[in-house]
């Protein structure tokens, strides 16, 4: 091989680093199929704005297996803009970290301190987007209208352990990676839709929403000025971590507590 060959050869090795470094910053993240049909949403036994129960009919679609994490977060805030990017996370040092750095040292924990449209932009690259309330439910409690995705007691004993979530009393007031309760399973085989973070939904918060709801792929009001989390966080007790309760947030605030998680449509071949 001519000495006129050594420049490909660096190219080749720049490019095998590139690509080798591609597969684990936009592997495709773990989705569940949650197929079309009714389910029953929200609650006649708890807070006011869970009111009142009601059927709902969904077409099929697909929801993050786990929250998205610092690993999955970073790449795209790479091309963001880096240091200068508007969707920077919060850092909190301490337990909670510092980001990029967290990125590195905490890459399966939920990526934290990023507001709603952080959250929106991010799904938006990866041609994707934010789940709705009403497929965030659905996909967290099955169609027994479950109070947590596991059943309807929160102690219940599964597999031998009756910790099946990241809340206040097993949290230590400390986030934990994705995935990290495999007993709390949602019945479509999502992690942690109770309990480590609130997340981020597509929909405008209204408390009295649901006595006008659309009963077939309900998108929430058509405006307003909190959008909606779901699941409850490290900070709350389980009563907060029900797959019934809702609560409005500013969409420009980030916090310790609140991450998000992807979904998308499926294809028409899953709507029967």
């Amino acid at each position: 091989m001519g000495p006129r060959s050594c420049p490909f050869i660096g190219f080749l090795i720049l490019l095998s680093a590139v690509i080798g470094f591609l597969p684990c910053a936009l592997a495709e993240p773990e989705f569940c199929l949650i197929p079309a049909g009714t389910f029953t949403m929200g609650s006649d036994d708890n807070l006011p704005n869970e009111a009142p129960a009601h059927k709902i009919y969904l077409d099929a679609y697909y929801i993050g297996k786990t929250e998205v994490t610092n690993a999955e977060y970073y790449p795209f805030w790479l091309e963001s803009g880096g240091t200068d990017s508007e969707y920077t996370p919060i850092s909190y040092g301490g337990e909670f970290g510092t980001w990029p750095e967290i990125s590195k040292t905490k890459p399966d924990h939920p990526v934290i301190g990023i507001p709603w449209d952080a959250a929106v932009a991010y799904a938006a690259w990866r041609g994707m987007r934010l789940p709705t309330e009403a497929e965030w439910e659905k996909a967290a409690r099955g169609t027994n209208a479950k109070r947590w995705p596991w059943g309807n007691t929160f102690t219940q004993r599964i597999k031998g352990t009756t910790v099946h979530a990241n809340v206040w009393q097993q949290s230590g007031a400390q986030l934990q990676p994705v995935g990290n309760y495999p007993t709390g399973v949602s019945p479509y085989g999502a992690h942690d839709m109770a309990g480590n973070v609130w997340e981020w939904v597509a929909d405008w918060y209204s408390e009295t929403f649901y006595y006008r709801s659309p009963d077939r792929n309900p998108k929430g009001p058509a405006v307003g000025s909190h959008r909606i989390v779901k699941g409850g966080s490290w900070l709350n007790p389980e009563t907060f971590a029900r797959c019934a309760t809702r609560f409005g947030q500013h969409p420009a605030i980030g916090t310790s507590f609140i991450g998000f998680r992807l979904a998308k449509d499926a294809t028409p071949a899953y709507e029967k």
